[in-house]
């Protein structure tokens, strides 16, 4: 058998198009800012795709932040594939947990844009798809989001004389998860044995910071910062090069622009007025010479109202420094790290509320009965808020909304 031709594969995943938050508008726009960056960075993604001359681009799942995305999301998405169709370049898209219904008989959006972008190949759907393409001596093993929830694991074998290419959306088993290891609601486990099976590259979404998770296997990460959760991830894709048969492919992170997140050090209250602790702040944001930056600083021992007075002051005089900051306290969970936000990170008001309960827990507020109970309780409610305004959300999109 005669080796195959080098082959060359753009891996990029959770573009979360349609995300918005913080309630700043765009001044050319006039739409949410953060819902132009999102946008942006995967316009800029598809430029960088496009000088590296790929031979395919896989995305691998959450490509919305909403299964039921804005119109600027699609309008977006739809403009880069084109731009990909015009090339010829074969893409890959499979559905992430954000992308499909929480109900089966809702439909997705993926229907429609079959029909918009016929030289798009989506595996959206409940079931484990092969995708050959024999020009490239490879098949790519689509294996989405709604493939993970059915009651026994998808089962995936490599086909044998050929390249073979997995593509899925969730956690590796035993990753180690930012913010104390709470879970998002929907996300699934991936199965050992889904991973174990001798694949050439295994395509990962939904965890946004990139890296190798062994076995071929690697997450691209995301292409922008959602929540602070995000404040580590170096945004980006992976470019993914196949030498000679057996050998390891040659993955490269490529980095793309993202805005700025910032968290500065706490700062106690100490009984200071408000004014002091906003300048206190203030001096912080000076020095941090960064003015495109997202900036949260946590006021420790501080009251409420005191906090709520510091961030109004901080929101007037601020802008000369920073895009946007931030006051919270880790039991203030009704106010979210993104107050004003039409979408707010649910990663962040998981971590929030379980710091809440740890911190109540601690002194001795709640007994740890109460709060283990507490804690199911309120995880619960928290994930059914999030499904139902994930399958209630409107496609309009409001101005900074």
């Amino acid at each position: 058998m005669t080796s195959p031709n080098p082959l060359r594969i753009a891996h990029l995943a959770d573009t979360h198009l349609g995300y918005r938050a913080l309630g700043r508008a765009d001044p050319e726009t006039g739409r949410n800012q953060r819902s132009v960056d999102i946008e942006r960075a995967f316009e800029v993604a598809i430029d960088a795709i496009l000088e590296r001359e790929v031979d395919l681009v896989v995305h691998a799942g959450d490509l919305f932040h909403q299964t039921r995305p804005t119109w600027s999301a699609l309008r977006c998405f739809v403009r880069q594939m084109r731009r990909l169709e015009a090339w010829g370049l074969p893409c890959v898209v499979i559905g992430g947990n954000h992308d499909t219904p929480r109900l089966r008989a809702t439909g997705s959006v993926f229907g429609l844009l079959e029909l918009a972008l016929p030289g798009i190949t989506f595996a959206a759907g409940y079931g484990v798809e092969e995708l050959p393409f024999d020009d490239l001596d490879l098949t790519v093993h689509a294996v989405p989001h709604g493939a993970l929830t059915n009651p026994n694991p998808p089962v995936v074998v490599p086909i044998s004389n050929r390249r073979n290419v997995m593509v899925t959306h969730g956690l590796t088993p035993g990753l180690k998860l930012r913010g104390g290891g709470h879970r998002e609601p929907g996300e699934e486990t991936l199965s050992p044995d889904l991973l174990d099976a001798d694949f050439d590259y295994v395509a990962l979404g939904h965890f946004h910071v990139g890296g190798d998770q062994g076995n071929h296997a690697w997450y691209s990460g995301a292409t922008e910062r959602m929540g602070f959760g995000d404040e580590e991830v170096k945004p980006g894709f992976l470019l993914v090069e196949f030498g000679a048969p057996g050998d390891p492919p040659a993955v490269e992170h490529v980095d793309l622009p993202a805005r700025p997140m910032k968290t500065l050090h706490p700062i106690a209250g100490d009984n200071r007025e408000a004014r002091e602790l906003a300048d206190l702040v203030l001096d912080r944001l000076r020095a941090l010479d960064q003015p495109d930056a997202m900036v949260r600083v946590e006021l420790r021992e501080t009251p409420r109202p005191i906090r709520r007075e510091t961030e109004a002051i901080l929101r007037r005089e601020a802008s000369e420094f920073v895009w946007s900051v931030q006051v919270y306290a880790p039991a203030d969970i009704l106010s979210g790290f993104e107050r004003g936000s039409g979408d707010a990170s649910m990663a962040d008001l998981r971590t929030m509320f379980a710091a809440f309960v740890d911190e109540q827990t601690e002194r001795g507020i709640y007994d740890p009965t109460f709060a283990a109970a507490f804690r199911a309780r309120g995880g619960r409610a928290l994930e059914d808020a999030l499904r139902a305004a994930d399958e209630g959300a409107s496609p309009a999109e409001d101005p900074a909304a």
